[in-house]
């Protein structure tokens, strides 16, 4: 409807005097070029009234920015583990969320933020129990606490927990594994190996 009556408008400009012309015809030429910026404007206008849209809309952009590093933008990590958390605590019951407190664990641990990473797997073994990558939440929970904090007798307790709870699984072969390793110095764990392969 909007181009035909600018079409209307152009041919009219085309039987007036010249120097009306030239006033008609920059009005059209504004009104061309804001009907260009509609679609834009209509966008943006649908994102500030919509929060999650908006906020996810910054999650994509984030990622985008990430994806395109060949390595880890520490600024661009600690943005990604803030959005991850706002969107989490905005909407806890979505089913995305498991997936961004996944990623806020891999980012977290990727930058040595390793607080942040085991209470991000916690959230998703303690709220999320059916969340695909449940296994694999527990036994990281339980190997930061074990490799990064220092804190053994946690590890043994989250290593049990996952053994308890899916004993057929392959984390919980590596969670056996893990248990008998706890406490032990790498100077032990090769003299272990070395043991273990002159008996062989």
């Amino acid at each position: 409807m909007k181009y035909k009556v600018l079409m209307n408008s152009l041919k009219e400009i085309a039987k007036m005097t010249n120097k009306r012309k030239y006033f008609v015809f920059a009005f059209v030429v504004l009104i061309i070029s804001s009907c260009g910026s509609d679609d834009k404007s209509v966008e943006q206008n649908v994102l500030s009234k919509d929060p999650k849209a908006e906020i996810l809309n910054r999650i994509k952009n984030l990622e985008d920015q990430m994806h395109r590093s060949e390595k880890i933008d520490n600024v661009l990590a600690g943005q990604a583990l803030q959005i991850y958390h706002e969107y989490s605590q905005a909407y806890p019951t979505d089913v995305i969320t498991p997936d961004y407190l996944f990623k806020a664990g891999e980012i977290a641990t990727a930058i040595q933020q390793y607080p942040q990473a085991y209470s991000h797997y916690k959230t998703i073994s303690e709220k999320y129990p059916t969340y695909k990558m449940v296994q694999e939440s527990l036994f990281l929970q339980a190997s930061i606490l074990d490799n990064y904090l220092n804190e053994d007798d946690k590890a043994k307790v989250v290593y049990e927990d996952l053994i308890k709870r899916y004993p057929e699984s392959s984390y919980a072969s590596d969670a056996k594994a893990a248990i008998s390793n706890l406490g032990k110095s790498d100077e032990d764990l090769i003299k272990e190996f070395k043991k273990k392969n002159k008996e062989k």
